[in-house]
């Protein structure tokens, strides 16, 4: 197993002890400090109408003084990251992958020359759909990221525990859950370990439609909208234990 997967399953084991945003900020910080993660950001991808801008960040360890410029110059609706997130619920580069048209969004084109001014240069966001119905990201970023894609998934259920904690330290209680079975306990647990469909169905010995029908049922018994983030409620919940 990768380190990094690794450490993201003992990650999940620690996480929900924290009593704090401030504890899942520095686990973070301890799990990828050595792949150049510096600066991390918890929070939803627009604020409510009825909230002010900074209301939509649940938790940050972001470089001095960025949020300040980030609300004065009101960046939110020009940030080619944030526009991607309502797309896609992929881990994506920040900002290679956001794309823009840099002679037609010149406040994009500033946006990015401001973060780069803080030190986040390069870095991932993770999309989140919350049980709230708002899309949430969590952003990992520092000056130079050396993370090979291959590892992107583990980093992808990192964000999601994160999140999740994070939203539960403060939020809502949580919706009851229908129980999974046995069949499905099985699946989600190879899903943990990094197995694809196929590898599933062969393991189980049934067909990778049948595996594909269970991961559905699980998504929404859990109320999960990825699997990725059905295998992080079922570990956080000890559903399963891979």
């Amino acid at each position: 197993m990768d380190v990094i997967q690794s450490r993201a399953f003992e990650f999940a084991e620690t996480i929900d002890k924290l009593p704090d945003t401030t504890g899942v900020l520095d686990a973070m910080g301890r799990m990828l400090g050595q792949y150049g993660f510096d600066y991390f950001c918890c929070a939803y991808v627009a604020p409510l109408p009825t909230e002010p801008a900074r209301d939509a960040v649940l938790a940050e360890r972001l470089p001095a003084g960025f949020l300040d410029m980030y609300s004065a110059e009101q960046f939110v609706g020009d940030d080619p990251a944030l526009r991607h997130c309502r797309t896609t619920l992929r881990p994506f580069r920040w900002f290679s992958e956001a794309p823009y048209d840099p002679e037609r969004e010149p406040r994009a084109v500033e946006l990015v020359r401001r973060a780069s001014d803080f030190g986040m240069v390069d870095g991932v966001m993770v999309p989140v759909a919350s049980p709230a119905g708002r899309i949430g990201h969590v952003y990992f970023g520092g000056s130079k990221i050396d993370l090979p894609e291959r590892q992107l998934p583990a980093l992808h259920l990192m964000a999601l525990y994160a999140f999740d904690r994070t939203l539960r330290l403060g939020g809502p209680p949580e919706a009851a859950k229908l129980a999974l079975s046995l069949r499905e306990r099985e699946v989600l647990t190879l899903a943990a370990v990094g197995r694809s469909t196929q590898e599933i169905a062969d393991a189980l010995t049934i067909s990778a439609r049948t595996v594909k029908a269970h991961v559905k049922s699980c998504r929404k018994k859990l109320g999960a909208t990825t699997r990725t983030q059905a295998v992080m409620i079922a570990m956080r919940d000890r559903i399963i234990a891979p």
